[in-house]
């Protein structure tokens, strides 16, 4: 590729890169910053509150906040640096590190719920004292902080595995501060402390559900597995239907990021088809089919001859 085909593509990286998708990235970094103040915020406040009444369910809570606060801020650093454009050493960015953001948002999950479940087993064979009508306001306060935050994030979650990873933060994070408000209320009702411990199984479990399913979401795309929603075997019979392809060989299919499918294909086609002027049409053939139904919009194909010797490597 000499140096103009070079910023031919690279330019058209950027064009990709920098479009309606860079206007997506600022509204959500915008809404991002917004909700990083008003957690951290609140996470001093839970903090010294859970201090204060002695609630494991609080501080719990106040734990799994700190890994919100720490999501968030990560989430804002992985959305800037893919905004930056393409190199040749790097064609497509670091439009990837989203996904990177997004798995270690899942994997801080993980780890918070084991931290939270350790503490737990050893509060419920011997309750502390807990003081429920502070542990109460503060678990309300802090919902509605939750709840807000899940609301300016909730129009971006969609974006990409990014801004579900920090969503899924603010709505585990609600779901803490619910299972606190219920112990709390308990505890004020009965005086049965054991149930600050129980409320924090429960609150582990939930956050534990997300944390998995993202790292599972986010895993798949670092690993090239075929995108969510797209089957092997459905690709390869739509490219194969084409009146003009004999065989689809060495087709895989991956997601560059958890919004961008791509493929790459080697396609025989039929001994007929010899004139390489008419191939032009079945590549573009080919590659309107792609997106037009599985929304696969970086394709690759490789057109050969229906006499071209077959790699034996491939399959």
């Amino acid at each position: 590729m000499d140096e103009k085909q070079e910023n031919h593509y690279l330019d058209s990286l950027k064009r990709h890169s920098h479009g309606h998708s860079g206007q997506l990235r600022q509204v959500a970094l915008n809404r991002l910053w917004i909700t990083l103040g008003l957690n951290l915020a609140f996470l001093i406040l839970e903090v010294v509150g859970g201090l204060w009444t002695n609630s494991l369910a609080l501080l719990s809570d106040a734990g799994h906040m700190l890994t919100d606060v720490l999501a968030i801020a990560l989430t804002i650093v992985a959305t800037k640096l893919a905004t930056r454009p393409p190199t040749p050493n790097r064609t497509f960015g670091l439009m990837r590190i989203e996904i990177i953001g997004a798995f270690m948002n899942g994997g801080s999950l993980v780890i918070i719920v084991g931290v939270i479940f350790w503490e737990a087993i050893h509060r419920l064979f011997a309750p502390p004292e807990v003081q429920g009508a502070g542990m109460l306001i503060i678990a309300v306060a802090g919902l509605a902080a939750n709840a807000v935050s899940a609301w300016i994030l909730l129009p971006n979650r969609r974006d990409n595995l990014n801004m579900e990873g920090a969503f899924l933060h603010m709505m585990a994070d609600a779901i803490g501060s619910v299972g606190a408000i219920f112990a709390a209320v308990v505890i004020q009702l009965t005086g049965w402390n054991a149930i600050d411990p129980i409320a924090s199984f429960f609150i582990g479990f939930l956050i534990l559900w997300g944390g998995i399913g993202l790292l599972k979401k986010s895993g798949n795309v670092l690993l090239n597995a075929i995108p969510t929603g797209i089957e092997y075997s459905a690709v390869k019979s739509a490219l194969e239907s084409n009146e003009h392809v004999e065989e689809v060989y060495d087709l895989h299919i991956w997601s560059i990021t958890d919004t961008m499918p791509a493929l790459s294909a080697h396609i025989r086609l039929k001994p007929e088809c010899a004139d390489t002027q008419h191939w032009q049409s079945c590549l573009r053939q080919m590659q309107d089919m792609l997106h037009d139904r599985f929304e696969i919009e970086h394709s690759t194909l490789q057109l050969e001859s229906g006499t071209h010797e077959k790699d034996d490597r491939m399959v």
